[in-house]
């Protein structure tokens, strides 16, 4: 039993009561359960003070938020060890940042609507140096798969090879669209800046999980990198929103992305970067 949308410990119960009607069950978590030793969490990052500082790679070992009902993150731990406390064999998978078409939250929408909006320039916090973990749905099969042949309790992340940086992802999506523009790489971080100039993707301090037992356990290899899949992604949000607002086609974007294409704050980042100093 494959669950995509396991995200509270009832779902973890409803799927412990399969016992004896299914071999093995691998759940979807996420990536955001993880905790610094300060239990501070991406959850409940909002400065550079509060954001969590994680060991590069994050090994699956890392310390977790508390089960409970607070935010996603706790609740996705509290099936997680529903899941693991059961009678059934059970494996977790933790992803990062999912992509591929059809996705629920696909950040890709934040550069391809600029791209089809006609935007001349693209303003990248932190140089275009942050790193935040992707994982291609390719990928994620390819580990769900292997993982569901050899049923057994554990946890696996899962991201793509060579996680990009925003700058990577940026110019990977310009060019599966044949687009050019001109790239501003801003100092500040995304916390000092607008809301508009905050990526999806944009972190103070790398997000990126190590995927050594993945390989080690179910002898995992990734099957693509991120710039190879992100054309098919790229290719599939112009036409699912060709003609529609993408707010009826990405849906549970909204959140991610509601406040980014407020081209105003960017433009007076721009104008004041232009604007002789007197």
């Amino acid at each position: 039993m494959i669950d995509v949308i396991a995200f509270t410990v009832r779902d973890a119960e409803q799927l412990n009561r399969l016992a004896g009607r299914v071999g093995s069950v691998v759940a979807i978590s996420s990536a955001s359960v993880y905790a610094d030793d300060q239990r501070r969490t991406l959850d409940g990052a909002s400065d550079l003070a509060s954001f969590p500082e994680l060991p590069v790679p994050i090994p699956e070992t890392q310390r977790t938020v508390d089960p409970g009902e607070q935010s996603y993150s706790t609740r996705k731990v509290a099936m997680e060890r529903g899941l693991l406390a059961g009678p059934i064999p059970a494996t977790i998978v933790r992803p990062c940042a999912i992509h591929g078409p059809g996705a629920a939250v696909l950040r890709e929408w934040y550069f391809v609507k600029r791209v089809l909006d006609g935007r001349r320039v693209v303003l990248l916090p932190d140089r275009g140096s942050s790193r935040f973990h992707t994982t291609s749905v390719r990928n994620l099969a390819e580990l769900v798969f292997l993982a569901a042949e050899r049923p057994v309790d554990r946890v696996l992340n899962c991201g793509d090879p060579d996680p990009p940086t925003v700058l990577e992802i940026e110019r990977a999506i310009a060019a599966a669209l044949g687009y050019e523009w001109t790239e501003v790489l801003l100092q500040k971080n995304h916390y000092e800046l607008p809301t508009a100039v905050d990526t999806p993707w944009s972190t103070v301090r790398p997000f990126i999980v190590d995927m050594t037992e993945a390989e080690r356990a179910i002898g995992y290899r990734p099957v693509v990198r991120y710039d190879e899949a992100v054309p098919e992604t790229v290719s599939w949000l112009v036409e699912a929103t060709e003609g529609r607002d993408w707010r009826d086609v990405l849906p549970d974007a909204v959140r991610h992305m509601e406040n980014s294409f407020d081209y105003s704050q960017e433009d007076a980042i721009l104008t004041d970067l232009v604007t002789p100093r007197t």
